[in-house]
């Protein structure tokens, strides 16, 4: 049975129970900080962050959500400096995605270039990956923590996210990932200047990874990054802050749909779909 199409404006996705589509949220690194960089609403100490990956199991292929950060970054070969000030990095036994999946993904979906969401693809050689034509130009191979030989290591699609050049849905401009309505490639510029979100209709109803417009929850319920982050960090404030509120709207108003924050401690031990009775 075809999925409902999605609405044009801002909304709610309808109700998919797609028994073909599952997801899994799991932990590929922990990047060791204090919350006073992560949130501006006076909480203080040492926290845990997760590079979150998300794995969408389709019949027809197996997508990742960004790549986190890979065996590179356990033998201390990546990040390198000036990056390596940001904190510690821990990629845990088993954790990689390249240790984590039987055989390569088909496909990556990548919110945005930066080097704790692009380090797995290292692991990865001649994987098809997506990113925006924002992102590409900005970061293909030419900033700060994007590995040089990532540029030609694997095969890049950027994505033309124009005004009148993809898909409108809830609000944003999309591309149908699969041509099935089940996957989606949202616009959700900011953090970076070509960042994106997906959105999954799945068994147990939609997922929307959102990867680093949210860090964590907290800011999907209210609190920011403290202003000084967001200086060193957002790429576009103004742009950030729109599809902030974008994001805790959509998490606010539609109670079926889970909101994935991009380093989320409370999923840690990893969250998977969960088949409808």
């Amino acid at each position: 049975m075809p999925l409902p199409a999605l609405p044009v404006l801002l909304a709610c996705p309808p109700a998919t129970p797609n028994p073909a589509v599952t997801v899994e949220v799991v932990r590929t690194a922990i990047m060791h900080g204090d919350w006073s960089q992560v949130v501006d609403d006076g909480t203080r100490g040492p926290v845990d962050l997760p590079a979150l990956v998300g794995i969408i199991h389709h019949p027809d292929a197996t997508i990742l959500v960004d790549s986190g950060l890979g065996l590179e970054s356990r033998a201390g070969r990546y990040p390198r400096f000036p990056l390596t000030l940001l904190g510690d990095v821990t990629v845990p036994e088993g954790e990689a995605i390249v240790e984590r999946l039987p055989e390569p993904p088909d496909l990556v979906l990548m919110t945005h270039l930066h080097y704790d969401h692009v380090g797995g693809l290292l692991d990865l050689p001649g994987v098809t990956v997506w990113t925006t034509d924002e992102d590409w130009r900005t970061y293909g191979g030419l900033a700060i923590g994007f590995p040089p030989r990532l540029r030609n290591g694997v095969d890049w699609r950027p994505q033309d996210m124009g005004a009148g050049r993809a898909t409108q849905v809830l609000g944003r401009p999309a591309v149908d990932v699969l041509g099935d309505g089940s996957i989606w490639y949202l616009s959700l510029p900011g953090h970076t200047p070509g960042a994106a979100a997906v959105l999954v209709r799945a068994e147990d109803g939609p997922w929307l990874f959102v990867g680093d417009t949210a860090w964590v929850d907290q800011h999907l319920a209210g609190a920011r990054r403290p202003w000084l982050t967001r200086t060193i960090i957002d790429a576009r404030i103004r742009e950030e802050a729109r599809s902030l509120d974008w994001a805790r709207w959509m998490k606010a108003e539609c109670p079926e749909l889970r909101v994935i924050a991009g380093h989320e401690p409370s999923l840690s031990a990893g969250i998977a779909s969960t088949p409808r009775p």
